[in-house]
Protein backbone atom coordinates (compact mmCIF):
# COMPACT_ATOMS: atom_id res chain seq x y z
CA UNK A 1 0.00 0.00 0.00
CA UNK A 2 1.58 3.56 -0.79
CA UNK A 3 1.73 6.52 1.10
CA UNK A 4 -1.63 7.80 -0.73
CA UNK A 5 -3.84 4.91 0.51
CA UNK A 6 -2.01 4.87 4.24
CA UNK A 7 -3.12 9.07 4.25
CA UNK A 8 -6.64 8.02 3.17
CA UNK A 9 -7.40 4.56 5.68
CA UNK A 10 -6.05 6.94 8.62
CA UNK A 11 -6.81 10.65 8.13
CA UNK A 12 -10.35 10.50 10.12
CA UNK A 13 -8.48 9.14 13.06
CA UNK A 14 -5.74 11.84 12.98
CA UNK A 15 -5.80 14.97 15.12
CA UNK A 16 -5.51 18.62 13.57
CA UNK A 17 -2.66 19.35 13.51
CA UNK A 18 -1.84 15.74 11.41
CA UNK A 19 -4.78 16.08 9.39
CA UNK A 20 -3.05 19.60 8.01
CA UNK A 21 0.08 17.94 7.68
CA UNK A 22 -1.62 14.83 5.45
CA UNK A 23 -3.51 17.32 3.33
CA UNK A 24 -0.16 19.17 2.22
CA UNK A 25 1.38 15.94 1.26
CA UNK A 26 -1.83 14.42 -0.43
CA UNK A 27 -1.54 18.45 -2.36
CA UNK A 28 2.40 18.34 -2.64
CA UNK A 29 4.15 14.69 -3.36
CA UNK A 30 6.46 16.29 -5.40
CA UNK A 31 7.67 18.67 -2.97
CA UNK A 32 6.97 16.41 -0.16
CA UNK A 33 10.05 13.27 -1.39
CA UNK A 34 13.02 15.99 -1.43
CA UNK A 35 12.96 18.34 1.34
CA UNK A 36 13.98 17.50 5.42
CA UNK A 37 11.25 16.58 8.12
CA UNK A 38 12.07 20.42 8.97
CA UNK A 39 11.41 21.52 5.97
CA UNK A 40 8.20 19.97 5.98
CA UNK A 41 6.77 21.14 8.68
CA UNK A 42 7.75 24.81 8.39
CA UNK A 43 5.83 24.74 4.88
CA UNK A 44 3.24 22.53 6.61
CA UNK A 45 2.53 24.95 8.79
CA UNK A 46 3.07 22.27 11.60
CA UNK A 47 5.42 21.36 14.55
CA UNK A 48 8.59 19.29 13.79
CA UNK A 49 7.22 17.12 16.63
CA UNK A 50 4.05 16.81 14.39
CA UNK A 51 6.35 15.72 11.31
CA UNK A 52 8.52 13.10 13.74
CA UNK A 53 4.97 11.39 14.96
CA UNK A 54 2.76 11.46 11.58
CA UNK A 55 4.58 9.29 9.56
CA UNK A 56 5.08 5.88 11.95
CA UNK A 57 1.10 6.78 12.78
CA UNK A 58 0.76 5.69 9.37
CA UNK A 59 3.19 2.50 9.46
CA UNK A 60 6.45 3.70 8.48
CA UNK A 61 9.34 3.55 11.30
CA UNK A 62 10.11 6.77 9.70
CA UNK A 63 9.51 9.95 7.73
CA UNK A 64 12.91 8.68 5.81
CA UNK A 65 10.99 5.44 4.92
CA UNK A 66 8.27 7.05 3.81
CA UNK A 67 9.88 9.43 1.42
CA UNK A 68 11.78 6.34 0.01
CA UNK A 69 8.73 4.93 -0.78
CA UNK A 70 7.28 8.30 -2.77
CA UNK A 71 10.54 8.82 -4.13
CA UNK A 72 10.44 5.58 -6.12
CA UNK A 73 6.56 5.53 -6.97
CA UNK A 74 7.44 9.20 -8.53
CA UNK A 75 10.29 7.73 -10.51
CA UNK A 76 8.09 5.03 -11.70
CA UNK A 77 6.39 7.96 -13.20
CA UNK A 78 8.64 9.08 -15.62
CA UNK A 79 9.74 5.54 -17.04
CA UNK A 80 9.53 5.08 -20.66
CA UNK A 81 8.10 1.63 -21.83
CA UNK A 82 11.57 0.54 -23.36
CA UNK A 83 13.36 1.48 -19.68
CA UNK A 84 11.36 -1.76 -17.99
CA UNK A 85 12.79 -4.36 -20.11
CA UNK A 86 16.16 -3.67 -18.68
CA UNK A 87 17.68 -5.77 -15.75
CA UNK A 88 14.72 -8.51 -14.15
CA UNK A 89 11.87 -6.26 -15.64
CA UNK A 90 10.94 -9.26 -17.86
CA UNK A 91 8.43 -11.84 -16.34
CA UNK A 92 10.54 -14.92 -15.42
CA UNK A 93 9.24 -18.56 -14.44
CA UNK A 94 7.23 -21.58 -15.82
CA UNK A 95 4.70 -19.58 -17.53
CA UNK A 96 4.48 -18.34 -20.74
CA UNK A 97 4.59 -14.23 -21.18
CA UNK A 98 1.16 -14.56 -22.46
CA UNK A 99 -0.21 -16.36 -19.52
CA UNK A 100 1.35 -14.20 -17.10
CA UNK A 101 -0.38 -11.51 -18.69
CA UNK A 102 -3.93 -13.41 -18.45
CA UNK A 103 -3.07 -14.08 -14.90
CA UNK A 104 -2.05 -10.25 -13.88
CA UNK A 105 -5.28 -9.07 -16.04
CA UNK A 106 -7.50 -11.20 -13.30
CA UNK A 107 -5.57 -9.91 -10.78
CA UNK A 108 -6.12 -6.14 -11.94
CA UNK A 109 -10.20 -7.49 -12.65
CA UNK A 110 -10.41 -8.24 -8.93
CA UNK A 111 -8.72 -5.30 -7.60
CA UNK A 112 -11.68 -3.46 -9.34
CA UNK A 113 -13.89 -4.82 -6.48
CA UNK A 114 -13.23 -2.03 -3.78
CA UNK A 115 -13.31 0.76 -6.74
CA UNK A 116 -16.23 -0.28 -7.63
CA UNK A 117 -17.82 -0.63 -4.04
CA UNK A 118 -16.50 3.44 -2.87
CA UNK A 119 -18.08 6.64 -2.83
CA UNK A 120 -15.96 7.74 -5.92
CA UNK A 121 -17.37 5.58 -8.09
CA UNK A 122 -21.11 6.25 -6.71
CA UNK A 123 -20.25 9.88 -7.00
CA UNK A 124 -19.06 9.65 -10.15
CA UNK A 125 -22.39 7.58 -11.45
CA UNK A 126 -24.31 10.38 -9.51
CA UNK A 127 -22.52 12.92 -11.71
CA UNK A 128 -23.25 10.80 -15.10
CA UNK A 129 -26.81 9.53 -14.70
CA UNK A 130 -28.17 13.33 -13.87
CA UNK A 131 -25.66 14.69 -16.43
CA UNK A 132 -27.78 17.32 -18.25
CA UNK A 133 -25.08 18.07 -21.01
CA UNK A 134 -22.39 16.51 -22.99
CA UNK A 135 -19.94 14.34 -21.62
CA UNK A 136 -16.04 14.38 -23.04
CA UNK A 137 -13.27 11.73 -22.79
CA UNK A 138 -9.97 13.43 -23.23
CA UNK A 139 -7.00 11.02 -23.45
CA UNK A 140 -4.15 10.62 -25.78
CA UNK A 141 -0.52 9.29 -26.71
CA UNK A 142 -0.57 6.44 -24.00
CA UNK A 143 -4.25 6.80 -22.75
CA UNK A 144 -5.71 7.67 -26.18
CA UNK A 145 -6.48 3.35 -26.73
CA UNK A 146 -8.72 3.67 -23.41
CA UNK A 147 -9.98 6.47 -23.57
CA UNK A 148 -11.66 5.76 -27.12
CA UNK A 149 -13.25 2.37 -25.91
CA UNK A 150 -14.68 4.62 -22.77
CA UNK A 151 -16.06 7.15 -25.06
CA UNK A 152 -17.77 4.61 -27.07
CA UNK A 153 -19.22 2.91 -24.28
CA UNK A 154 -20.76 5.55 -22.52
CA UNK A 155 -22.13 6.74 -25.94
CA UNK A 156 -24.43 4.30 -25.84
CA UNK A 157 -26.03 6.30 -22.29
CA UNK A 158 -24.91 9.71 -23.35
CA UNK A 159 -23.80 12.27 -25.69
CA UNK A 160 -19.94 11.47 -25.87
CA UNK A 161 -17.01 12.27 -27.73
CA UNK A 162 -13.74 11.63 -27.94
CA UNK A 163 -11.39 14.53 -27.20
CA UNK A 164 -7.37 14.40 -28.11
CA UNK A 165 -5.55 16.52 -26.02
CA UNK A 166 -2.82 17.08 -28.90
CA UNK A 167 -5.38 18.24 -31.31
CA UNK A 168 -7.41 21.34 -30.79
CA UNK A 169 -8.88 20.06 -27.43
CA UNK A 170 -9.60 23.82 -26.47
CA UNK A 171 -11.94 24.63 -29.29
CA UNK A 172 -13.54 21.35 -29.14
CA UNK A 173 -14.19 22.25 -25.06
CA UNK A 174 -14.48 25.60 -25.32
CA UNK A 175 -17.83 26.00 -24.89
CA UNK A 176 -18.55 23.13 -22.12
CA UNK A 177 -19.82 24.38 -18.49
CA UNK A 178 -20.96 23.29 -15.27
CA UNK A 179 -24.03 21.15 -16.69
CA UNK A 180 -21.01 19.04 -18.55
CA UNK A 181 -18.65 16.34 -17.69
CA UNK A 182 -15.10 15.81 -19.07
CA UNK A 183 -13.15 12.64 -17.65
CA UNK A 184 -9.94 12.77 -18.60
CA UNK A 185 -7.28 9.58 -18.87
CA UNK A 186 -3.83 10.08 -18.23
CA UNK A 187 -1.62 6.61 -17.19
CA UNK A 188 2.15 7.10 -17.50
CA UNK A 189 4.00 8.65 -19.55
CA UNK A 190 1.82 11.39 -18.49
CA UNK A 191 0.91 13.76 -20.68
CA UNK A 192 0.98 17.52 -20.05
CA UNK A 193 -1.53 18.73 -22.28
CA UNK A 194 -4.05 17.14 -20.68
CA UNK A 195 -3.37 17.91 -17.21
CA UNK A 196 -3.53 21.53 -19.01
CA UNK A 197 -6.67 21.43 -20.09
CA UNK A 198 -8.04 19.91 -16.44
CA UNK A 199 -6.37 22.52 -14.44
CA UNK A 200 -8.19 25.13 -17.63
CA UNK A 201 -11.87 23.63 -17.13
CA UNK A 202 -11.57 23.73 -13.68
CA UNK A 203 -11.22 27.67 -14.11
CA UNK A 204 -14.31 27.38 -16.23
CA UNK A 205 -16.40 25.25 -13.36
CA UNK A 206 -16.89 22.41 -15.76
CA UNK A 207 -16.40 19.32 -13.55
CA UNK A 208 -13.41 16.92 -14.38
CA UNK A 209 -12.72 13.20 -13.11
CA UNK A 210 -9.61 11.64 -13.53
CA UNK A 211 -8.82 7.97 -14.53
CA UNK A 212 -4.99 7.23 -13.65
CA UNK A 213 -2.70 4.40 -12.94
CA UNK A 214 -1.49 6.02 -9.60
CA UNK A 215 -2.49 8.23 -6.76
CA UNK A 216 0.46 10.74 -7.30
CA UNK A 217 0.05 11.48 -10.62
CA UNK A 218 -0.20 14.88 -11.66
CA UNK A 219 -3.50 15.25 -12.80
CA UNK A 220 -5.31 13.14 -9.74
CA UNK A 221 -3.97 16.52 -7.37
CA UNK A 222 -6.19 18.83 -10.15
CA UNK A 223 -9.26 17.00 -10.80
CA UNK A 224 -12.79 17.20 -8.86
CA UNK A 225 -12.52 13.15 -8.20
CA UNK A 226 -9.92 11.14 -9.45
CA UNK A 227 -10.50 7.22 -9.66
CA UNK A 228 -6.69 4.98 -9.57
CA UNK A 229 -7.10 2.30 -11.39
CA UNK A 230 -4.46 -0.72 -11.39
CA UNK A 231 -2.49 -1.28 -14.55
CA UNK A 232 0.08 -3.55 -13.76
CA UNK A 233 0.90 -5.34 -16.34
CA UNK A 234 2.96 -8.91 -17.38
CA UNK A 235 6.22 -7.33 -19.62
CA UNK A 236 6.84 -4.18 -21.53
CA UNK A 237 2.91 -2.45 -21.31
CA UNK A 238 0.76 -1.89 -18.83
CA UNK A 239 -2.20 -3.64 -18.75
CA UNK A 240 -5.96 -1.15 -19.75
CA UNK A 241 -8.17 -4.35 -18.80
CA UNK A 242 -9.24 -2.14 -15.82
CA UNK A 243 -10.09 0.73 -17.83
CA UNK A 244 -12.70 -1.67 -20.09
CA UNK A 245 -13.93 -3.19 -17.11
CA UNK A 246 -14.39 0.53 -15.81
CA UNK A 247 -16.55 1.25 -18.85
CA UNK A 248 -18.83 -1.94 -18.69
CA UNK A 249 -19.14 -1.32 -15.28
CA UNK A 250 -20.59 2.67 -16.08
CA UNK A 251 -23.26 1.83 -19.01
CA UNK A 252 -24.44 -1.21 -16.76
CA UNK A 253 -25.11 1.56 -14.51
CA UNK A 254 -26.74 3.80 -16.47
CA UNK A 255 -28.96 1.83 -18.66
CA UNK A 256 -30.52 0.99 -15.24
CA UNK A 257 -30.76 4.70 -13.82
CA UNK A 258 -31.59 5.83 -17.54
CA UNK A 259 -33.55 3.50 -18.69
CA UNK A 260 -35.59 5.29 -21.39
CA UNK A 261 -33.09 7.42 -22.07
CA UNK A 262 -30.42 4.76 -23.17
CA UNK A 263 -33.48 3.01 -24.98
CA UNK A 264 -34.25 5.80 -27.08
CA UNK A 265 -31.12 6.54 -28.10
CA UNK A 266 -30.29 2.97 -28.76
CA UNK A 267 -33.52 2.57 -31.33
CA UNK A 268 -32.46 5.87 -32.90
CA UNK A 269 -28.66 4.39 -33.71
CA UNK A 270 -30.52 1.25 -35.29
CA UNK A 271 -32.78 3.34 -37.31
CA UNK A 272 -29.84 5.22 -38.48
CA UNK A 273 -28.01 2.47 -39.05
CA UNK A 274 -30.24 0.76 -40.86
CA UNK A 275 -30.74 4.14 -43.10
CA UNK A 276 -27.26 4.16 -44.04
CA UNK A 277 -27.08 -0.14 -44.82
CA UNK A 278 -24.82 -0.26 -42.54
CA UNK A 279 -25.26 -4.21 -41.81
CA UNK A 280 -26.14 -6.83 -44.42
CA UNK A 281 -29.82 -7.86 -44.59
CA UNK A 282 -30.94 -11.27 -43.40
CA UNK A 283 -30.45 -14.25 -45.45
CA UNK A 284 -33.47 -14.85 -48.01
CA UNK A 285 -34.84 -18.30 -47.60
Amino acid sequence: MDLMHHIAEKLPSLGAAEQRLAEFVRANPHSVAFVSARTLAAQAGVSPATVVRFFPRLGYASYAEAQQQLQTTLAGQYEAPGQRLTGDAAPRGALSVAQQALEQDLRNLQAMTPLLQSPGFAQLLTWLSTCQGRVAVVGGRYSRGPAQLLANQLAVALPTELVDPEQSASERLQDYGAQDLVLCLSVRRYLRSTLEIARWLRTRDVPVVAFTDDALAPIALHCDLPLVLPTQGAALFDSYTAFTAMGNALVGELSLSRRATVAARAQAREQLDAQLGLYPGKPRS
